[in-house]
């Protein structure tokens, strides 16, 4: 879509982001372009336009309440993100987290272009106290996860290639959790959370191996890699997390991917949610709508 109309901008934008004010700088030579695709719960988008600022002010955000989890990159021009209380400058490369249930402004100059990352915030396994930590801090093109994470960001836009359903989610999932690494390491990299992170992927390595475990438990757990239960809980505290939601977010995770699996397409719900240690289906299934908004059986109607 592109436009030389505010308005139709505007509306453009909340539309396919969340309801902002827009103050172009120049009104008189205004132009805007968004093109979207789609990834499972994921949306990718390209953003060009002249010079302006977006506000997504406390007034909107209880008016038109949307919570969303996005990363803006900037792949030209140079922008200014303001959220809880930081403000990041990002230039070509650089990206930066943010949400739409709380206030935030971008300011985006001279002519710009921005990729904008946008997941339904119920898919991010984040506390709130702690997604205000790690808004509005920039990740480097050229830091050591910046130079992972920004081509792979680019390439969901510049590749245009199908993905199956099931790879789609996973793909989705693990770029938001490479987003929230990249800008853990950017709150502070000599900080101790950097290898108390190290160590929660060593353990959601080891859970994600034992899904299908009946017995895995934060106990366990604990006892495979010798430490106390209090010290896992501990651990998964500072990222605003439980082990125990964190197994069954997986669990979750793991079953929707199979259920979209072509060479699972005849296998019984009831032996899917099994197979992930759900023993009961009514629990898998109050547990499965609760996360994704719709039943099992509706959820893979809807995605054969």
């Amino acid at each position: 879509m592109r436009t030389n109309s505010l308005g139709a901008w505007t509306d453009a934008i909340r539309d396919t982001f969340v309801a902002l004010d827009i103050r172009p700088d120049d009104s008189g030579r205004f132009t805007g372009t968004v093109r979207t695709r789609r990834l499972a719960h994921l949306m990718a988008a390209d953003v060009l336009a002249t010079s302006q600022t977006f506000d997504r002010t406390g007034r909107l955000t209880s008016r038109q309440p949307l919570d969303l989890m996005q990363i803006g990159m900037v792949v030209a021009g140079e922008g200014e993100l303001i959220q809880d209380g930081r403000t990041c400058t990002l230039k070509p490369g650089d990206f930066a987290i943010y949400e739409s249930a709380r206030p935030f402004t971008w300011q985006l100059r001279p002519d710009w272009h921005l990729r904008v990352f946008t997941w339904p915030r119920e898919s991010i396994p984040l506390s709130e106290t702690r997604s205000q930590e790690l808004t509005a801090r920039t990740v480097r093109a050229d830091s050591a996860v910046g130079q992972l994470l920004s081509p792979l960001l680019s390439g969901l836009l510049i590749h245009d290639r199908d993905v199956s359903s099931g790879g789609a989610i996973r793909l989705a999932d693990e770029i938001a959790e490479l987003a929230i690494t990249a800008a853990l390491e950017e709150s502070d990299p000599g900080d101790p959370d950097s290898r108390a992170l190290e160590f929660r992927e060593t353990i959601l390595r080891y859970i994600d191996a034992h899904l299908d475990d009946a017995e895995l438990t934060p106990q366990q757990i604990a006892q495979a890699f010798f430490i106390s239960p209090r010290t896992l809980h501990r651990l998964f505290a500072r990222f605003g997390e439980t082990v125990a939601a964190t197994i069954r977010l997986r669990r979750l995770r793991a079953c929707r991917e199979a259920m979209l699996s072509p060479q699972n397409a005849h296998w019984p719900l009831t032996d899917i949610a099994s197979r992930f240690a759900f023993a009961d289906l009514a629990v898998f299934s109050r547990a499965f709508k609760s996360r994704y908004g719709v039943s099992p059986s509706r959820y893979r109607e809807l995605n054969r």
